[in-house]
This record gives structure tokens, C-alpha cells and sequence, in this order.
């Protein structure tokens, strides 16, 4: 398969401005760093929420709960692609830029999130033509399409085997899943956040996503 084509080419200017590094609150360095070192950047979108700093430490610290909390009842990987396919469904370049090129980045590589996925792996699992590893990865994807479509027309079948298939907590985690990446995408789409430059060629992805694509 081929890389699917970006949306856009050249890094556009945001149309309110970052807030600089060197002004970044000392108390949100704790919060700030460890994000810093697994993304190997600090986002573009970190740097408008910086704008106002008591709701940035908020969401930067929910996004760790639900995505990578020690104490989390659902494997950090498979969060990951279901975040991806969760960004592309919703139709957010920004934020399935940013969860591809995760996905895709080499495993091991000192304090950065990778995985490794090939090419051909990442664009199966956005395109919906993944296969699950078991039924309980098969039940998860399928929420997460139905959830993050239209949240108040998930069907009864796919509410039934969620509890066949997963824990209670584990339901209530992978709600937050889809609850956090549709608020995080609602977010960043309706203020155009502009790509990272490095990230632009990532953007195409949001386009293999068939319920997107047909909206």
C-alpha cells in the first residue's frame, strides 16, 4: 500500500498565537516534561492550551489516566490504534496525523511512545479492514466505530457483547477512550490547529476512515 497523499503541504500559522516555551508555568514542568519526552516534541496544541495553563495540566493529566495509567485494565498498544481509528472516524487530520505517526514510530527509542506498526498494518486498522487478534479486540473496535460515528446509536448487540467480553472497568475505560479523543478532536478541529511540518505527510490518513469518508 501506498502512503495515502497529505491534506495539506506547508505548516500554516495559527490564528491565535503559542505561547512561548520560556513562559511556560514552573509548577506544569512535572505534567509538561514526561509528555515532552514520549511525543519527542511539544505539540502545537500544548502550545495554545498553554494559554490557559489550570485547564492544560487538567486534560494533560485525563489524557494519561486513560491512555497510559499504570493502573489501566486495557493494553496501552491497543489503546493507541483504537485512539487512531477514534481521530480518523471523527475526521481530525491534527490528531490521526499525531496518532500514525505513533503508531508507526520504532519501539525503543529512549523515552518516546513507538510501536512500530508497518505501513501496511496502520492503513488496514484506519480503513476498518484490520483483523482483531480475538473478540476482545473485535468488540473493542467495533464500539469504538459505533461510539465514535454517533455516540447515541450504538446498538444493543454491540453493548451485549461488551459485557460478555470485558470487565466493567474495562467498559468504562474504553468509553473515556472515545469520550477523551472526540472532546481532544471537537478541540483541535474547530480552532485549525495547524500540523506539526514534520507530521504533514501523516494528514492523508484521516481519509481512509470509511464512516468519515462517507459523511
Amino acid at each position: 500500500m501506498q502512503t495515502p497523499p497529505p491534506k495539506v503541504t506547508i505548516e500554516a500559522e495559527p490564528f491565535i498565537p503559542y505561547v512561548e516555551e520560556s513562559a511556560y508555568p514552573e509548577n506544569l514542568k512535572p505534567v509538561l516534561e514526561p509528555y515532552k519526552r514520549r511525543m519527542g516534541f511539544i505539540p502545537n496544541a500544548l502550545k495554545l492550551y498553554m494559554h490557559r495553563p489550570e485547564i492544560a495540566e487538567t486534560l494533560w493529566t485525563l489524557n494519561s489516566r486513560i491512555m497510559r495509567d499504570p493502573s489501566s485494565t486495557i493494553d496501552q498498544q491497543l489503546k493507541r490504534k483504537l485512539a487512531a481509528v477514534a481521530c480518523a472516524i471523527n475526521g481530525c487530520a491534527y490528531c490521526t496525523a499525531h496518532s500514525c505517526a505513533m503508531l508507526k514510530r520504532p519501539r525503543g527509542m529512549e523515552g518516546e511512545e513507538g510501536w512500530g506498526l508497518s505501513e501496511e498494518e496502520l492503513q488496514s486498522l484506519i480503513a476498518g479492514t484490520y483483523v482483531p487478534k480475538n473478540e476482545f479486540e473485535r468488540i473493542c473496535f467495533d464500539y469504538v466505530r459505533a461510539a465514535s460515528a454517533d455516540p447515541t446509536s450504538v446498538p444493543e448487540e454491540i453493548l451485549e457483547r461488551l459485557k460478555r467480553h470485558l470487565t466493567p472497568p474495562q467498559v468504562i475505560e474504553l468509553a473515556c477512550v472515545v469520550g477523551f479523543w472526540k472532546f481532544y478532536n471537537t478541540v483541535h478541529d474547530s480552532l485549525h490547529i495547524p500540523i506539526e511540518s514534520f507530521l504533514l505527510r501523516d494528514t492523508g490518513y484521516v481519509d481512509l476512515a470509511p464512516v468519515h469518508a462517507s459523511k
